[in-house]
């Protein structure tokens, strides 16, 4: 991968001609060692339910759905401000058990979709913008989905291991090599967000947790992943306008990353972030839904289909689905990615089946 571009698959058929011979390895004994240090880390520490949570969430859904109903009908307004809808005194967190991770409650609400066409970095598939009412409160990981994460997932399914993936070779090209999501290339802890996954990885996940907890898990929406990426902010980046402020607030190509020598000649942005790989989950603060990591780290799969534009997409927050779809939408950009690819419009697609060492996800879950 060029970090000065989107990210974005190459054709299926050269995907598999250049697909490296795959070699196999024995996932419980790999997971062993793995889980044994990730226990208690990335969300998955044993703690009760809280009581009543069940009760908290119906008084949250009739709540919100007494606000979106008082709302005027949705217009295409573009240039209207935000609106977000939350149930004052209502649930706003909450983990299902020991099996769940920690979700954060994202309230109903509004925004416009998309990137103006003055928007520096923008790129013709982040339009037309169109408004977008979500009208149901969700929840959301507060991070996303950790090694420790995956590690227990694996563990308890014997989900292939297969070493296949797109990743940085040893002199910092972008190309197919032995990796996967326990040996992704470059360093990684319990806590580390989990990457060279594919999108059937992401959703054998979430079957995996829904059955686990028996509530209702999935991928996000990319509408979903914009409101609350954006969570408020008309901005072109979440923070703001100021890309050189990201340091402070994501993980991107930066100084750190280019101090690598395998990564010297990479186009970086001007700061250092300390993190020359992908950085622990809850290296950098909230924002101001509570939610870490929306923008840099790792690219997110979405539940959506990748289409050339928005024409025709849908305005409720549900995901756009397409027959045959080959390539789901992935958000959020990564640490190997020039500072365009975090705006909060940006959007890439991948090849659902390939597993890509910038790639991770977090998870959903309807209330």
């Amino acid at each position: 991968m060029n970090p000065a571009q989107p990210v974005e698959s190459i054709a299926e058929p050269q995907a598999r001609a250049m697909w490296p011979r795959r070699r196999r390895m024995d996932a419980a004994a790999l997971c062993a060692g793995l889980f044994a240090s990730a226990a208690g880390v990335g969300g998955y520490a044993a703690q009760p339910a809280p009581p009543n949570t069940d009760a908290a969430i119906a008084d949250l859904k009739a709540r919100t759905a007494a606000l979106v109903a008082a709302q005027p009908p949705l217009a295409n307004d573009v240039d209207r401000p935000p609106a977000i809808w939350r149930a004052a005194g209502a649930l706003q967190g909450f983990r299902d058990g020991a099996d769940g991770p920690e979700m954060v409650v994202i309230p109903a609400g509004e925004f416009t979709m998309g990137s103006p066409e003055t928007e520096a970095a923008r790129r013709p598939d982040e339009g037309p913008r169109h408004r977008v009412r979500i009208g149901y409160a969700f929840a959301v990981s507060k991070y996303p989905v950790t090694v420790a994460d995956y590690t227990r997932f694996v563990a308890d399914t014997g989900r292939d291991m297969t070493e296949q993936c797109q990743g940085f070779t040893a002199d910092g090209k972008w190309d197919y090599a032995q990796c996967n999501w326990s040996r992704p290339g470059f360093p990684q802890g319990p806590d580390s967000p989990v990457v060279a996954v594919s999108w059937q990885d992401a959703e054998a996940f979430t079957a995996w947790l829904a059955k686990k907890t028996g509530k209702p898990y999935r991928l996000l929406s990319e509408a979903e992943y914009e409101y609350v990426a954006r969570a408020g902010t008309t901005t072109a980046y979440p923070w703001g306008d100021d890309p050189a402020a990201v340091c402070g607030v994501a993980n991107t190509a930066d100084l750190s990353a280019k101090a690598e020598a395998r990564f010297a000649d990479w186009n970086v942005i001007g700061c250092r972030d300390g993190h020359p790989y992908t950085a622990p989950v809850g290296a950098f603060g909230p924002n101001a839904f509570g939610v870490h990591a929306m923008t840099g780290n790792t690219w997110s799969w979405t539940q959506d289909c990748w289409a050339e534009s928005y024409v025709g997409a849908p305005v409720d927050g549900s995901p756009r689905r397409l027959e045959g779809c080959r390539q789901p939408a992935v958000r959020g950009g990564s640490w190997a990615d020039v500072i365009g690819n975090l705006r909060a419009a940006s959007r890439g697609r991948n090849i659902y089946y390939i597993r890509f060492a910038v790639n991770g996800f977090r998870l959903a879950r309807d209330l």
